[in-house]
């Protein structure tokens, strides 16, 4: 029986390359929203421990109070610019979801082409293999005639 060879392998190959990149980029892009949403979790923790720090130091300490005050300014301009990230990635991890799932889809198409393909094939050489017999079976036959 001879071997099953895929005329399309390279394109199938081709293909399985850039579903794998399309899934590093997905991973990338979910690994930076992680990092993003870690990042506003910390920034959310210091803007409410400098909060309590300012309401604990007494009115008398000016100077504390205008270096905590602006200290709570620049944590809460950080809380807002880390929400405008984490809304920008999850627009690039929307998109590269979508690329990912295209990249899937096509080589899905390939695979299943493969597939038929290889029945195809198998067909054949199950034809192949019958008519062999058959004629096998026809010259016993005309062999045990005379």
């Amino acid at each position: 029986m001879a071997s099953f060879k895929f005329s399309l392998e390279r394109i199938l190959s081709y293909r399985e390359q850039q579903e794998n990149e399309a899934k590093a980029e997905y991973a990338k892009v979910q690994a930076k929203l992680n990092a993003e949403k870690k990042r506003f979790a910390d920034l959310k923790n210091e803007e409410l421990l400098n909060e309590k720090k300012l309401a604990e130091t007494p009115l008398s300490d000016l100077g504390e109070r205008w270096l905590l005050d602006n200290y709570l300014r620049a944590v809460r301009a950080d809380i807002v610019q880390t929400q405008q990230n984490i809304a920008r990635i999850d627009i690039e991890l929307d998109k590269a979801q979508k690329h990912l799932a295209e990249k899937a889809k096509d080589k899905k198409i390939m695979e299943k082409l493969k597939e038929k393909h290889f029945e195809i094939f198998k067909r054949q050489e199950h034809e192949k293999e019958q008519r062999e017999f058959d004629e096998i079976a026809s010259i016993r036959f005309k062999a045990q005639t005379y």
